[in-house]
């Protein structure tokens, strides 16, 4: 019996979790009332308070999924390659990732304004600049990193280049461009690093 209620509240709080990133994606995070959430996920206000405590607990738990989600598919890029090639291959990834609206808003826009820049790193644990850093230390040790450069240091760098690079994104107009202009800007840096091109 256990098992059962196990398996309704995971789906009930996988609801909600969908749902939230659904809404505060399109309306904003300050724009959505529990009210409006529990309608749509067909749950009580008491279900959304048991799993999450508040509306900021829903939005920590919505950005953990996204953010989860983005760093497993750039993961999928570290597979082949030299480290130099899979560093740009998940750098141009994540670019392209941003054509998404939901990841751009919930990770870059409403995440940030509603938990605070500590907390988004906190719930983040890492993983995106552990990514970063990972194929970075193996570009040097394998040669392809120019001498000058600290790995270690240079990750912090260019892990927030991207996330500034998303929230250019996220502010233009014209995303098509936006996102061109960022490819053509981001490979010129990455070949700023690197020994040769790839």
């Amino acid at each position: 019996m256990s098992t059962v209620r196990e398996a309704a509240a995971a789906r009930t709080r996988a609801t909600l979790i969908e749902v939230g990133t659904a809404l505060f994606a399109k309306k904003g995070f300050a724009e959505v009332t529990t009210a409006q959430v529990c309608e749509a996920a067909g749950v009580t206000r008491g279900a959304l308070y048991h799993h999450f405590g508040s509306m900021v607990g829903l939005m920590e738990a919505c950005f953990a999924a996204v953010d989860h989600g983005v760093v497993d598919t750039l993961s999928a890029h570290t597979v082949t390659g030299t480290s130099a090639e899979r560093l740009r291959a998940v750098s141009h990834a994540f670019v392209d990732q941003l054509a998404d609206e939901t990841i751009r808003q919930i990770l870059f826009v409403e995440a940030p304004a509603a938990l605070g820049w500590a907390r988004w790193r906190e719930i983040d644990g890492g993983r995106s600049l552990g990514l970063v850093k990972s194929l970075l230390v193996a570009a040097h040790d394998e040669g392809d990193l120019l001498p000058r450069h600290n790995p270690k240091v240079l990750a912090h760098l260019l892990l927030g280049g991207l996330n500034e690079l998303a929230m250019f994104v996220a502010a233009s107009r014209s995303r098509e461009k936006a996102l061109a202009d960022a490819h053509t800007e981001l490979s010129a840096v990455l070949d700023g690093i690197f020994t040769q091109p790839v």
